[in-house]
């Protein structure tokens, strides 16, 4: 079974309503047969997840699989989508990918302060803390639904998806470091609150230098995220997750080291496009030409997408092509047609910033 590169469909779902948005990303791949090969990149919410059943049975009613669900990181508005279609009998999952804490981290009790930890009370806890991935982890069960860990190197369909991150070693560090487990030994990251600071208005125009603002940094458990690169040979793709500064800067040195391609063609914004997630330095790595950002209709008042980012993006390279989900699903797309986009974010001028960095 060969995959080929001159036809495909990606699919990010609308998540979310208000301000709260997820992730849910369907990549629709062919083989040589023109059969398709479906992969999820996380579900979003669980209205999501009914989203992308009806979806799925509505184009493929006779083929009804995916060959591989990926969940970037445990929090609800990336997980909580799987679920549904897990306990939807009628779709069958080749492979469930998740990282589970419990299993993946390689936690001992020395790792944390506590000591009335034990071996049997420690898993307990990360499973209760981590209770919907452990749900996952009971229903593919249920199901013989094969379930795998994935971390930087792996890969699938010959290299056409590879995980650029995180290494084992980034992920163990970020996990104990989280909200998430038992009180760490190791203290050497901080996630200090960023104040924010007057502004005047940040209007783009050709020229103008946007102030940026580096101090602040995303959750420590958003650093865990999957980083996965779809690679067709003549377009590549970045999806990020919610993955922080450091575990991208990390997937990039990987990435550098072993592609003679050093950027991408189209590059999702971490975190919904939080300004907390990405710097201008990472701006230059990526050296993306279009950028695409999971973000819920209302999402600009927590920063999602920072109108500072945006900004700086358009500042950077005014040619760059910024595209939002918002209320309605978008869709980038070869051989079904012409490749097509949709909901193209407007290169305007945002307005003032309220007295908030965003």
């Amino acid at each position: 079974m060969t995959i080929v590169n001159n036809k495909y469909h990606i699919r990010f779902f609308s998540v979310g309503n208000a301000s709260k948005g997820g992730d849910a990303i369907l990549i629709e791949l062919f083989d040589e047969g023109d059969n398709p090969h479906l992969i999820l990149i996380d579900g979003g919410y669980q209205e999501t997840g009914k989203s992308i059943v009806e979806y799925v049975k509505e184009k493929y009613p006779d083929d009804l699989r995916f060959d591989f669900i990926f969940n970037t990181h445990p929090d609800l508005d990336h997980i909580s989508g799987i679920k549904v279609i897990l306990e939807d009998e009628d779709m069958e999952v080749g492979c469930l990918i998740m990282n589970r804490p419990w299993r993946d981290a390689g936690f001992t009790c020395q790792d944390f302060e506590d000591g009335r930890i034990t071996p049997n009370s420690l898993l307990n806890r990360i499973k209760e803390v981590f209770s919907l991935a452990d749900d996952l982890e009971t229903i593919a069960k249920n199901r013989h639904i094969k379930i795998e860990n994935a971390f930087q190197g792996d890969s699938a369909y010959d290299g056409i998806l590879q995980i650029l991150g995180p290494s084992r070693g980034l992920y163990e560090k970020f996990l104990l470091l989280s909200d998430k487990t038992p009180q760490a030994i190791i203290d050497e990251y901080y996630n200090v609150p960023y104040v924010g600071k007057e502004t005047n208005e940040e209007n783009w125009i050709q020229g103008h230098k946007i102030e940026w603002f580096d101090e602040e940094e995303t959750s420590a458990i958003n650093q865990t995220s999957l980083i996965i690169c779809l690679d067709l040979g003549n377009i590549r793709f970045l999806f990020t997750g919610d993955a922080g500064k450091e575990a991208l800067n990390e997937a990039l040195n990987y990435y550098y080291g072993i592609s003679n391609v050093l950027d991408f063609d189209v590059v999702q914004l971490p975190h919904h496009g939080s300004r907390k997630n990405i710097n201008p330095k990472l701006l230059t790595r990526l050296n993306a030409r279009e950028y695409i950002i999971s973000c819920p209709p209302e999402g600009e008042k927590e920063g999602h997408p920072s109108r500072r980012l945006i900004n700086k993006i358009l500042e950077m390279n005014s040619k760059a092509r910024i595209y939002r989900t918002g209320k309605s699903c978008f869709n980038f797309y070869q051989g079904l047609g012409n490749l097509g986009y949709k909901e193209q974010m407007p290169q305007v001028i945002f307005d003032k910033m309220d007295g908030k960095v965003r």
